[in-house]
């Protein structure tokens, strides 16, 4: 579904965002997010990261801005995720400069 120019895909996820919605796309494959065609990585306020068949280095250094120690706590993270685990961006660790720049969070259920 995101491996081609999907332009009714890119005017939801436009509207939405200008409306105040939040959007949930998922795939066992990160590589799907970030196409020619559309980056959908750069365009999502709460990236959920799920245990994955195959992690993209460069989808992990451009999603989270790390490098070194970081990209390699991260990516064993990703790696080591359970059952109804996930991982979430930090952004306010981020910004600060301190602590793990990722949460990991067990989803019970969504709503």
């Amino acid at each position: 579904m995101l491996d081609f120019d999907n332009r009714p895909l890119r005017n939801l996820i436009a509207v939405g965002r200008n409306k105040g919605l939040s959007i949930i796309l998922a795939t066992q494959n990160m590589d799907h997010f970030k196409s020619k065609h559309f980056d959908y990585y750069a365009n999502a306020q709460y990236p959920l990261i799920m245990k994955q068949q195959t992690m993209a280095d460069s989808v992990i250094k451009d999603l989270f801005g790390v490098s070194g120690h970081d990209f390699h706590e991260i990516k064993d993270a990703i790696s080591s995720l359970k059952k109804g685990e996930l991982i979430i961006k930090d952004s306010s660790a981020a910004v600060l400069g301190v602590g793990r720049k990722f949460k990991k969070v067990l989803v019970r259920h969504l709503i």
